[in-house]
This record gives structure tokens, C-alpha cells and sequence, in this order.
């Protein structure tokens, strides 16, 4: 038997090759949309794909499915819906058997209308009966899926619905059963995901706190008090992975512009200059109206949250080793406009005499000066979440979660000619910020490096008060 997790990085999603080494035959379980590692662990271990499973319509990245299909041939299973694309439907009870091993979908609505679980038994000496069950976004280790991303699917009927898939689907199976679901920890997908991938049935029992639930009524207060903001990336890749994302197998390669070239390119009205450097470069120096996302592990999350399909997007990478790597995140969330990398990057569009810009920063330190000499004219942004803030600010802070910044600008009411200083948890999200507020036309944006996490270290107080936004 051949059993492997494939965790994508950034968006901390779980999928998963099962096969059976006698029949030379495997499935995959909701592959990514970058699907040449599966590819070729299926090449090493002889195997031959012949089934493609989605536990559901994946919102949060785009789905390989039909990518693979294309390639392999395999057949494309998921639960009942209607698809825009080629898809043998699962009904409750029914399997897909791959060689001495068997998958029995359950029907377990409430995260969406049409996802299933599934049941794996089989593999040898040890495993003749039920031993793992792969849940999809309805159980994580810790967690329960959201019921609110599914559009037109009213979030408390969703929370009855999976109240009801888990009360008499999945608790009721073995205490024993091996736990792998689509969401490790830091999915949006789920609250508070724990940090192991899989669990078990039993576990989940004892220490799921939505599972202690005090009834069906009591299970969707909990789940409806702890939903998070949606990325409005969301309701785009799950209409996409509907319909059925377009082959990528023919794309073709993203040329390197020279400066001139870059600049050039960046004069169409569609163009955002995608800045992925570090924060520090960024704020050193970077090209006017550039957007800043640092390519680090959160890097797809917030480019979900920033950018647009209809976005013709201009890269300038801290390293060209980082070509295959921003492009890889860009296209699981289907933004496939990549215009064109800057070659040289930032070095060599200063050294073609091209204009850039100082975004600038501060220390916690320079802050917590220019504070306590009641300095009037600091403007101070948190652009952390809501939750972030409640646990504690720098005094004098307006609060407007970055996801919703731009909506939030009339009301913050920040001067464009002061002085705006703003912070998160380290100064990751408010590079971001910085980098939208000049896009906006503020003068001088400074990103508090650090930010709460250094402020914290250096014995600086933290204020307390009602949310604001």
C-alpha cells in the first residue's frame, strides 16, 4: 500500500495519494492545481492513476482535478452538485475501489452543500476493516469547517447541516479511525486548526470543543461566534473550481523584462507592480504604486486577499530563485495575468536612472519616543484583526483590519500631508498596508518594524478598549 500527504505550503492545504502497490493503481485526494508532484511520486512508485477525488468545491485554492484528468485520464469523483466539467457523482454509501482498498464516501453537507467524507479500509494484514477517514474541511484536528462560504447558503443552516453530518455520519464510526483532513493549521478554512495534520476519531471526541457542544443550538452559536473574515478570493475559486479550471499544461513561460521594459509594461491601467521582497528592502526603496506582499509562508493568503484576476501582474523578486516559487502561489489561486519579472530587479532599475521612492520606517523605540513627547502630528494605523486588537494596542491606534482596509480609509479619516505610522503583529501586514496607503496617495507611510511583537520585547504597555472597527 502506498499512503503519502502532500502539504502545500502557505495555504496549508492537505491532499493525498492512496494506492495499492499489487494492483498498480492509486487515487488522489483534492489534488492542487500544480499537479507534477503527484505525477511523479505516482512515476517512482509504478503506479497508475485512476481516480481523482474532491471531498468538495474548494473556495480557498484551485483544484488539480481536472488538470490531472487531463494528463492521466483518471476518472473525477465528488459529491452530489452540479459541475461544469466531466464528474461521476458520489452518492452516500457508494465506493470507488482501488485494488484490495476501498473508499466509502459519506454525504456530510454543512461546510458546502455537496462534501463528503471518506472511508478507507483495506491494505493488507492489519488494515482488513475500517482504519482512516478522510474529512475534507467538516473535522480538523481541533476544529469544524465554517458553514459561510458557500454563496447563497445561509451560514446558520450550513452549522445545523454539519451538526447534523457529524452527529450521524462521522461520530458514530470507529473511536480508531485515523483523522486526515484537507486543512492543516493556519487555513482560513477553520478558526483555531491545530498544529498536528492528522488526529483521530476518538481524540476529536474528547477534545474538539465544538464537539462538547451542549446540542445543536448550543454547536452553532460556537461555530457562528468564531468566523473570521471571508478573503474575497473565496467565492471567485470556488465559482472557478465549479466550472472547471482551463490546463496549465501549455502556459507559456513569464518573460524577464529589463527596466525600460518593466516600466513600460507598468503603464497599463491593468498593471500592479507586485513587490515581493522583504519588508526592509521594500521600505528602502521600491517603485512608485508597488504593491509590497513578502514572499513568505503567508505570501498566497494575502496575495488572495490583494489581488485580482483581471490584475496584469509586474514581479520584482528579491532573487531569481524565487521565479518558480511566486508564480507556483500566484497560480493556485488562479491569477494567471503574469506579465513579466523585473530583471535585475531593484538594483538594476536604480541603475537605469529610473525613479523609486523611500517608504521609510520606525523603530518601536523612535515610536514610543515621538509618543511620549506628545507629538500630535503621528497619525497611528493597527491593521491587525479584530481579535488582535481587543487582546491589547499602542494608545492612540485607529484599527482597521488590512483585509478591509480600503473600504476602511473614509472613516479612519487619516490626513494625507501627516505622518502615518502603522503596525501589526512583526511588520509584515503593515508593509502591505504602507504599500496600499501610498498607492492612495499618502506622503509619508511608515511601516513600525516589529510592530506589537517588538513593542512587547522592549516593555512598552499596551492599551486596552472596545473594537473600533
Amino acid at each position: 500500500m502506498i499512503f503519502e500527504t502532500i502539504k502545500t505550503e502557505g495555504l496549508a492545504a492537505l491532499s493525498y495519494i492512496v494506492g495499492d502497490e499489487q494492483a498498480g493503481c492509486a487515487v488522489v485526494i483534492d489534488p492542487r492545481r500544480d499537479v507534477q508532484v503527484y505525477l511523479d511520486l505516482l512515476r517512482r512508485c509504478g503506479l497508475r492513476l485512476t481516480g481523482i477525488i474532491e471531498t468538495h468545491t474548494h473556495a480557498d485554492f484551485v483544484s488539480g482535478a481536472r488538470e490531472l484528468c487531463t494528463l492521466t485520464n483518471a476518472t473525477v469523483y465528488a459529491g452530489p452538485g452540479e459541475y461544469g466539467h466531466a464528474v461521476t457523482i458520489l452518492q452516500d454509501g457508494e465506493s470507488v475501489d482501488i485494488g484490495a482498498l476501498k473508499l466509502r464516501a459519506l454525504h456530510t453537507p454543512g461546510h458546502s452543500p455537496e462534501h463528503l467524507c471518506l472511508v478507507l479500509s483495506g491494505g493488507g494484514p492489519g488494515a482488513e476493516g475500517e482504519w482512516a477517514l478522510f474529512t475534507g474541511d467538516a473535522l480538523f484536528n481541533g476544529e469544524v469547517g465554517r458553514p459561510d462560504l458557500v454563496p447563497g447558503v445561509d451560514a446558520e443552516e450550513g452549522a445545523r447541516q454539519l451538526y447534523r453530518s457529524l452527529h450521524g455520519k462521522i461520530l458514530g464510526l470507529d473511536d480508531g479511525l485515523e483523522v486526515y483532513p484537507s486543512h492543516g493549521h493556519g487555513s482560513p478554512c477553520g478558526g483555531r486548526i491545530g498544529v498536528r495534520n492528522c488526529t483521530t476519531l476518538g481524540y476529536e471526541k474528547r477534545h474538539n470543543r465544538h464537539l462538547q457542544a451542549q446540542g445543536e443550538d448550543d454547536f452553532v452559536r460556537g461555530v457562528l461566534g468564531e468566523l473570521a473574515a471571508q478573503p474575497p478570493y473565496y467565492e471567485r475559486v470556488r465559482d472557478l473550481n465549479r466550472r472547471g479550471p482551463g490546463y496549465l499544461g501549455t502556459r507559456p513561460q513569464t518573460p524577464w523584462l529589463d527596466p525600460h521594459e518593466f516600466q513600460e509594461a507598468a503603464r497599463d491601467p491593468l498593471a500592479v507592480i507586485l513587490d515581493t521582497r522583504e519588508i526592509e528592502a521594500f521600505a528602502d526603496a521600491h517603485i512608485e504604486g508597488s504593491l509590497n506582499i513578502a514572499l513568505r509562508e503567508a505570501f498566497p493568503l494575502w496575495a488572495g486577499w490583494m489581488l485580482s484576476p483581471s490584475n496584469n501582474l509586474l514581479v520584482i523578486l528579491d532573487s531569481p530563485d524565487h521565479e518558480e516559487a511566486v508564480e507556483r502561489h500566484l497560480l493556485r489561486l488562479g491569477l494567471e495575468s503574469i506579465g513579466g519579472f523585473l530583471r535585475g530587479g531593484m538594483r538594476a532599475h536604480i541603475e537605469a536612472g529610473l525613479p523609486w521612492r523611500s517608504g521609510g520606517h520606525l523603530s518601536v523605540h523612535e515610536l514610543h519616543e515621538q509618543l511620549a513627547r506628545g507629538n500630535a502630528a503621528w497619525q497611528l494605523l493597527d491593521v491587525r484583526r479584530d481579535d488582535e486588537w481587543a487582546q491589547g494596542h499602542i494608545a492612540g491606534a485607529q484599527h482597521a483590519f488590512l483585509g478591509r482596509l480600503p473600504d476602511e480609509l473614509p472613516r479612519l479619516g487619516l490626513d494625507r500631508e501627516k505622518p502615518v505610522a502603522v503596525y501589526c503583529g512583526s511588520g509584515y501586514r503593515s508593509s502591505m498596508a504602507v504599500s496600499m496607503l501610498e498607492r492612495q496617495g499618502y506622503r509619508d507611510v511608515r511601516n513600525v518594524l516589529g510592530s506589537v511583537s517588538a513593542w512587547k520585547a522592549a516593555g512598552f504597555e499596551l492599551a486596552h478598549s472596545h473594537l473600533s472597527a
